[in-house]
């Protein structure tokens, strides 16, 4: 089982803001911050800065501490370093860790690095919550080694040691690593620490030894912690059974299960699957019937992924009859088998040769709406081209490919096709080998396919060896070759190789075409050489073919991104005049370049100009806006676009979802809403939710998690609410009682109120149910004028029903 920590997980807990100040340094700061914001589009903002704030006399640390730009924030430093004297003193303590702070926040460990060097020169020690949080940056990037420093470096110093949410970050990469003994130590001087260690601390630790099978290890730490012969929960339980059935050693698994059981701890879904899926391995069909039936018995259903090992296990280790026969009886529970479930079924299949057989299940498995992926299809092609029906396994193939999956084949071209896409080059040139040894020829398509693995894989030199093949055997290369080739060799970082290919195609004679163009032309906007890149445009013309949108939209782009907007607008204009139509991509690069400028208005007329234009925003226009207009704190602005996206049924990507959660929980938004600042309280539902939410103390991602989920639902999206509440959860914010409220109102709205409890668990105490109750009245009144809507008849009908409400423990006395 590979998530075993659900209730374990904690939240980062939000560090308070430490700076304090009075209304003329509040006032001074925000000025500062704004122009500091605005600088792109204020040549002259470096002496607007110097008519308002002195870096001698000035604290500079509250403007670090309230701007949330890392570029901002260096241009300020750097600003302040040029305007104090030589003999000047160096930023004090405070101003340098409030921006490390940020710069490892934000990611940037470059210039974090670099910060913390100057820092060590002029005998300055940063505090506990930037290095804390670069501690927490490293381990999250994976640089183990440059967390290893930090964390030495604040163990040594007093009060200086990591929090633990930081010190969780450091011990979870070590447990990846596998680096144990240090994972230990670290352990061991957290638990020594008041408040140094949690439960999450104990579980990485725990489900790591687990994972690589140190029961001993593992059972020792839990004792360590909470006394001999003692196992706190179920979830601790859970790991511990899941290492022995890994480990193979499944009777130690299975009475760790029951003396769970003895000691009073109710095992869940997940308890049984563990070791189900252990029974399963091992092919005890005996013991995985009684533990099903227990299961049952206790008013548990086995989920997909226990019917899966059934299956599985029924598969091989007994007949493929018998695991068709729990797939009907899966189904007839009322439980819908999922996409891996067929997908064990039908290699079984094909291992016996009853490839027909598969495919017709394979059939029922897009009748019933399931998403077919490469396990699917390709034992029925391999199954298919051993019979001899080639034709049927390239049909296959053809299906395969439109549904985005990567196959390996049997015939020479489709096999080479397959195993190239799934980067099996040894194999794939093998197969060409074998092709040579019988005279058969591949022909440019196969050598097109090869080189093109090749270079993804960034075997160059093998790649033009098999160029050269190619010339050798009298295989005429066409221009989609040599563009594979090129293209390969820029992202591979080698733009000089790939102009001697260019070069190589001129001297044979061979004509470029529009698309060794575009790659050209790509590549030097990558390098950023765009004025070469714009060279290669006018060339291409000279040789007689017209840019396409792909030409214009890269040379656009790259200007774009070197904030030459002047440039980028001119190929834009000459674009249209050439009546070369403008798309989606297009439009986005542009207004991209826009907003990275600081000029919202400009971009925001490209956002209506391409609507009149009939081209249709798509997630990545409406994301840049969204994020922007949260950047420069016009939340009210960046909002109405995600109404707008939603009501154009656009669905919403991680990056509109991460520039949202990071806009709503913007420091100084915060602090507006916990001061009642009146001028920062904006009136959208979604925010007014989101300030109730923080008001009464929520933590702040989760309240901006359930926000996006109720505006959503609001929008009657309510299947991509569902799955951001399954994202929330990964992130490690339990969804509540008001996320099961909003997805409620979202399942009514769609009119599915009857049906809402085969949608929505509802497992909550009768006090987190009267809180949503109380929002439900809240909500009634944002979303239904005021009406008691079905959502809140169906909470208020949970609260009564609820176990701890009067009238049930009325029932249970009475019993």
């Amino acid at each position: 089982m590979s998530k075993l920590l659900p209730h374990l997980l904690k939240p980062l807990r939000p560090r308070p803001n430490t700076y304090y100040l009075d209304p003329r340094a509040r006032k001074l700061t925000e000025s500062v911050v704004g122009i500091l914001l605005s600088r792109h589009a204020d040549p002259q903002w470096e002496e607007t800065l110097a008519e308002i704030f002195s870096p001698e006399e000035e604290d500079m640390a509250p403007v670090f501490a309230r701007i949330h730009d890392p570029d901002a924030a260096l241009a300020f430093f750097y600003w302040a370093r040029r305007r104090r004297p030589p003999c000047a003193d160096p930023l004090d303590s405070l101003a340098y860790s409030a921006l490390l702070l940020l710069l490892a926040r934000s990611r940037r460990l470059h210039e974090a690095a670099l910060l913390l060097e100057e820092m060590k020169r002029e005998g300055r020690t940063p505090n506990r919550d930037a290095s804390g949080a670069l501690l927490a940056a490293y381990a999250s990037s994976g640089a183990k080694g440059k967390a290893l420093e930090v964390y030495t470096m604040m163990k040594d110093e007093d009060g200086g040691f990591p929090d633990v949410s930081d010190c969780n970050c450091f011990l979870k990469v070590l447990v990846e690593q596998r680096d144990y003994d240090l994972a230990r130590q670290v352990y061991d001087e957290m638990v020594k620490r008041e408040d140094g260690a949690d439960n999450y601390s104990t579980g990485i630790i725990v489900k790591g030894l687990c994972l690589e099978g140190r029961m001993d290890e593992a059972k020792s730490l839990i004792e360590d912690r909470w006394g001999v012969g003692c196992i706190p929960n179920v979830v601790f339980y859970n790991m511990l059974v899941d290492g022995y059935c890994i480990k193979g050693d499944i009777r130690s698994g299975y009475a760790l299960f029951r003396e769970m059981q003895m000691r009073g701890f109710l095992p869940t879904v997940v308890s049984y699957g563990i070791i189900i899926h252990g029974f399963c391995m091992k092919g005890n069909i005996v013991d995985t019937n009684k533990l099903i039936l227990e299961m049952k018995a206790r008013g548990l259903q086995p989920n997909v992924q226990i019917y899966n090992d059934v299956i599985n296990s029924r598969c091989k280790h007994g007949s493929v009859i018998e695991a068709k026969v729990v797939l009907r009886q899966m189904i007839g529970s009322g439980l819908e088998p999922d996409i891996i479930t067929y997908d064990i079924l039908i290699s079984s299949l094909c291992r016996d040769g009853k490839v027909m057989e598969a495919q017709q299940l394979l059939k029922e498995a897009v009748n019933r709406r399931l998403e077919p992926n490469k396990f699917s299809y390709t034992p029925i092609i391999h199954g298919y081209c051993r019979i001899g029906e080639i034709n049927i396994a390239i049909n296959l193939l053809a299906e395969m490919i439109e549904r985005g999956h990567k196959p390996d084949l049997v015939t020479y071209g489709v096999i080479i096709h397959g195993l190239v896409s799934v980067g099996d080059m040894n194999n794939a040139l093998a197969v060409r080998q074998k092709m040579l040894d019988k005279a058969e020829v591949p022909d440019a398509a196969i050598y097109n396919v090869l080189i093109s693995g090749l270079c993804k894989k960034g075997m160059f030199p093998s790649a033009k060896k098999l160029l050269s093949e190619m010339l050798d055997q009298n295989v005429v290369p066409d221009e989609f070759v040599y563009a594979t080739l090129i293209d390969g060799l820029i992202r591979n970082e080698d733009l000089n190789e790939a102009k001697k290919i260019f070069e190589f195609m001129e001297k044979k004679g061979i004509k470029h075409g529009i698309v060794v163009y575009n790659v050209m032309i790509k590549g030097y906007c990558k390098f950023g050489m765009t004025p070469d890149a714009h060279l290669f445009l006018n060339r291409m013309r000279k040789d007689g073919y017209f840019p396409d949108e792909f030409t214009y939209t890269t040379l656009i782009n790259g200007y774009a991104r070197q904030c030459n907007l002047d440039m980028a607008m001119q190929i834009f204009i000459d674009m249209m005049k050439r009546r070369c139509i403008p798309n989606v991509v297009t439009y986005s690069a542009l207004i991209n370049g826009y907003c990275r400028n600081g000029d919202t208005d400009t971009a925001e007329a490209l956002f209506r100009y391409m609507q009149c234009g009939k081209v249709i925003p798509n997630v990545v226009t409406y994301s840049i806006l969204i994020g922007t207009f949260f950047k420069v704190d016009k939340k009210d602005k960046a909002i109405s676009y995600f109404e707008a996206m939603l009501k154009s049924k656009c669905l919403p990507n991680d990056f509109t979802y991460r520039h949202i959660l990071d806009g709503l929980t913007d420091d100084i938004y915060i602090a507006s809403i916990r001061n009642s600042n009146v001028e920062h309280q904006l009136e959208h539902p979604v925010f007014s939710v989101f300030r109730n939410m923080v008001l009464d103390g929520w933590n702040l991602k989760t309240a901006a998690y359930n926000a996006i989920i109720f505006c959503l639902c609001k929008h009657l999206m309510l299947r991509n609410a569902l799955e951001l509440r399954d994202k929330m959860l990964e992130k490690g914010y339990l969804p509540d009682s008001l996320t099961f409220l909003f997805l409620l109102h979202g399942v009514c709205a769609l009119g599915k109120s009857k049906e809402w409890n085969n949608i929505l668990s509802c497992q909550f105490q009768q006090n987190e149910l009267e809180v949503a109750v109380k929002y439900a009245t809240f909500i009634d009144e944002l979303w239904h004028h005021g009406k008691s809507s079905e959502a809140s008849l169906i909470l208020q009908t949970l609260l009564e029903d609820s176990p701890q409400s009067p009238n049930m423990s009325h029932l249970v006395s009475v019993l």
